[in-house]
């Protein structure tokens, strides 16, 4: 026998040897049924969310801005600023005066990781004033939209005494938004995605109107009152709340106008809301 002969005989003997497993077919259908229910699940969505998108108003998805349907849940990082050949100016507090359209920067928080988390955030139209965010107006009615990290939450009609301490956890802090002072539940906390990341949303409705010149605060230093002395109307203000976690910091986006602002207000706030983008500056 030569040596040809002798390896193909020593091969034989070794398939023969071998026991081939048997192929696990449930397991593989299971799996191949999951793979296509997911995929359903997600075209699903997609195509509910158009359908509300074009019939159902302003409020039809619970969704913000960047949304991706395979994002993760759970903690993401942020791309690093700038994202762009420069960085947008910083958006001022001009105490009420106008602000020109454009793409603004704001400060947000600094994240655990010791890196600043900051949004740039898009106004288009010439009604925009400057607060500690954004607020446009259409006579008296008003809409706004604000990115931030609360050390402390639901003060109602005070200035800054009675606010609670902050929960760190988004879903005790969506809890603490909820039982806001002077106000009423329009939506429960809602799994959702927000800036491509798992959140949750809640809807209110706030009797926002204070007296004695006090403003209604629904996080420190985060006003949603913008009524003139004496004005008419009924001082009800809807306010929509996402609170998520980005880089193990708690960071809410909201969105609040009057009961009776026309719909073109509430979409003007609604794209200024969509336009938020999240860096990190190291």
């Amino acid at each position: 026998m030569n040596l040809e002969e002798e390896l193909r005989a020593v091969l034989s003997q070794e398939a023969e040897m071998r026991t081939t497993p048997t192929p696990d077919i449930d397991g593989m259908v299971k799996g191949g049924q999951d793979h296509l229910r997911d995929r359903r699940a997600k075209r699903i969505g997609l195509a509910a969310a158009a359908v509300l998108l074009v019939g159902g108003g302003v409020y039809g998805v619970a969704q913000l801005g960047h949304t991706d349907a395979d994002a993760d849940s759970g903690v993401t990082s942020l791309p690093t600023g700038p994202t762009a050949a420069v960085d947008p100016p910083s958006w001022a507090d001009t105490d009420g005066a106008p602000v020109e359209p454009g793409t603004y920067r704001r400060f947000v928080a600094v994240g655990a990781d010791g890196t600043n988390i900051e949004a740039d955030l898009t106004v288009h139209g010439s009604n925009w004033t400057g607060s500690n965010n954004p607020v446009a107006f259409h006579g008296q009615e008003f809409a706004g939209i604000g990115v931030y990290h609360p050390d402390s939450v639901a003060g109602g009609c005070q200035m800054v005494a009675g606010l609670e301490p902050a929960a760190v956890e988004p879903r005790q802090l969506v809890q603490q938004l909820a039982q806001m002072p002077r106000s009423h539940i329009l939506l429960p906390p809602t799994p959702a995605k927000a800036l491509g990341r798992g959140a949750l949303h809640l809807r209110l409705q706030v009797d926002a109107a204070c007296s004695g010149g006090a403003a209604y605060l629904v996080a420190d230093d985060r006003g949603i009152s913008y009524f003139d002395e004496g004005q008419a109307g009924s001082g009800v203000v809807i306010i929509d709340f996402w609170v998520l976690d980005v880089n193990r910091t708690t960071v809410v986006v909201d969105m609040f106008h009057t009961k009776d602002a026309p719909r073109s207000l509430v979409a003007q706030a609604a794209a200024a809301r969509e336009s938020v983008t999240l860096v990190a500056k190291g």
